[in-house]
């Protein structure tokens, strides 16, 4: 079970992971072409260009280390609790937060396995299935940003400077 938190930031890994999630997830997508070219290529016994076969395995890479920073996140928010809610905030934001944060978690954990699965096995429905995903996971993650913003300048709560905390740390320090 999760312990109780009344803190009003996220750990400290916490957020880099959250961050590093994001900027793999945009390296997911800007790389995605090259794991199809390289995924076709295999499928078909052909050989393909020594670059799209390094983007390819980097593509394999980043998805794992999403897989494994997912984990971290997730067993650091029960192990350390997290953030409460804001008080002031229509229930139905609450509940969207909530639906939402769980979705992405399923698909951060799902979308990296069928990777995976797909690519060890050779099996083509993992691969579409795969694929699928990056839809869901991107209207998802525009949902989040939408949140996060109207928590910010709607709302008027700290949801989102928490989760750049680690500039504040910096600054108690006088390093900013």
């Amino acid at each position: 079970m999760a312990q109780a938190s009344f803190e009003t930031e996220w750990s400290r890994i916490n957020i880099w992971l959250h961050w590093l999630i994001v900027l793999l997830i945009i390296v997911q997508y800007i790389d995605s072409e090259s794991m199809v070219s390289l995924w076709d290529a295999t499928q078909q016994g052909t050989q393909t260009a020594q670059f799209t076969k390094y983007v390819g395995w980097g593509h394999i890479a980043a998805g794992s280390t999403i897989l494994v920073a997912a984990f971290i996140r997730l067993v650091d928010r029960f192990w350390t609790g997290r953030p409460v809610h804001p008080q002031g905030v229509p229930s139905w934001a609450t509940w969207l937060a909530k639906i939402t944060h769980f979705l992405i978690y399923a698909i951060l954990f799902v979308m990296p396995s069928l990777g995976l699965l797909a690519w060890f096995t050779g099996n083509d429905t993992y691969a579409q299935y795969h694929t699928f995903f990056w839809t869901p996971l991107l209207v998802l993650v525009a949902v989040h940003i939408i949140g996060a913003l109207a928590q910010h300048f709607v709302f008027k709560t700290n949801v989102l400077t928490r989760m750049l905390t680690f500039k504040k740390r910096y600054r108690r320090r006088g390093r900013c």
